[in-house]
């Protein structure tokens, strides 16, 4: 079962496919080359471009990318308004995650902590040349969360999926523009020699662990830390919340999509252009970069207790925004550890 804050709904991820495969991609107007299986080696952004200028509002935009989701038969499991910072941005971004059965299955066969890997993450956002759709490519974000090679043919299908669903309502406004920090490999390398790099697995901090008691089981847990969260969302510096729960206990892992609006409008002020030089006299250019949240804590069971988990808040910060460049990170290095420390005590708050 997925839990979408935004409709207020439960939907069930048994008996969903992967059917964008009926969807063919239009490869007239698409590069061959992103169609391809990705190699060991290639180097990808942590963000691409799909769609420049889409036709309409702002608000009909979203709406057809829901709509193309659905269809498609993925599970949009949030959909919300990203914040900006309204003293110096007019414009707009919306995120737009999705997941299915067949895809979490392939990525949970390494294990539950490749969970940190789902969903799958769209952005609509706009700047001075008009409405534009991106995605976070899990051909860049797998080699560092699920495996650094072997899960390639995966991640490329998983990619070439999200192109197939945009191409249906914006078919002649399709490109193929990569941005964010670049890379040829999945291990993400230390900052300055001693920040926040290295193997993935190694960054994921325990958070608490729960004696499970009575009737309780993983799944019941999850749901009392996610009512728990929304019972003081918006509170304390950060306002984080959960927007998304999204039950995979038969692979041993349910998350908790967390966000909060100083959280986005801050990192998007932060980041900038990042390493695009052509966007750097934008009034907003970091909306661009949407698709890095919602971030994630795990549940996991082993025993009679259930773990909660969570990504160093710098790394994740290093994952999605890394080519904000490292005066930037230097300048606002107690802005993770802030964040983090905010949902650790919102999460022991709601389970104690």
């Amino acid at each position: 079962m997925v839990f979408n804050r935004s409709t207020g709904m439960f939907f069930s991820l048994a008996g969903l496919l992967a059917v964008a495969l009926v969807f063919p991609p239009r490869t007239q107007t698409l590069h061959n080359t992103s169609m391809a299986f990705n190699r060991t080696g290639d180097t990808f952004g942590v963000y691409v471009r799909l769609v420049e200028n889409a036709p309409g509002t702002f608000d009909a935009v979203v709406a057809s990318l829901e709509t193309a989701v659905t269809e498609s038969g993925w599970d949009l499991v949030a959909s919300f308004e990203a914040a900006v910072e309204e003293d110096d941005c007019s414009y707009r971004a919306h995120a737009v995650d999705l997941v299915s059965e067949a895809y979490a299955a392939e990525v949970l066969a390494h294990g539950p902590r490749a969970a940190f890997a789902l969903p799958l993450r769209m952005l609509v956002y706009q700047d001075e040349n008009g409405t534009h759709v991106s995605v976070v490519d899990p051909r860049s974000l797998n080699r560092t969360i699920v495996a650094e090679t072997g899960f390639e043919a995966q991640s490329a299908e998983a990619f070439n999926a999200l192109r197939r669903i945009v191409a249906g309502p914006f078919a002649d406004h399709l490109v193929d523009q990569q941005y964010g920090q670049m890379r040829d490999k999945g291990l993400i390398s230390k900052t300055m020699g001693i920040m926040a790099g290295g193997p993935f697995d190694g960054k994921i901090e325990k958070i608490t662990s729960i004696k499970i008691k009575g009737d309780a089981d993983l799944g019941s847990i999850a749901g009392e830390l996610f009512s728990g969260l929304e019972a003081v969302a918006g509170d304390r510096k950060w306002q984080t919340r959960p927007v998304y729960l999204i039950d995979l206990t038969e692979h041993n892992a349910v998350l908790i999509g967390i966000t909060g609006g100083p959280v986005e409008s801050r990192s998007f002020h932060i980041v900038g252009s990042g390493s695009d030089k052509t966007r750097k006299d934008f009034a907003c250019a970091g909306i661009a970069y949407a698709g890095a949240y919602p971030f994630s804590v795990l549940l996991t069971r082993d025993g009679d207790e259930v773990t909660v988990l969570m990504v160093d808040s710098m790394f994740r910060m290093k994952m999605y925004f890394e080519d904000a460049g490292k005066m930037k990170f230097a300048a606002n290095m107690r802005m993770p550890g802030s964040i983090e420390n905010e949902v650790r005590d919102k999460i022991e708050e709601s389970l104690y």
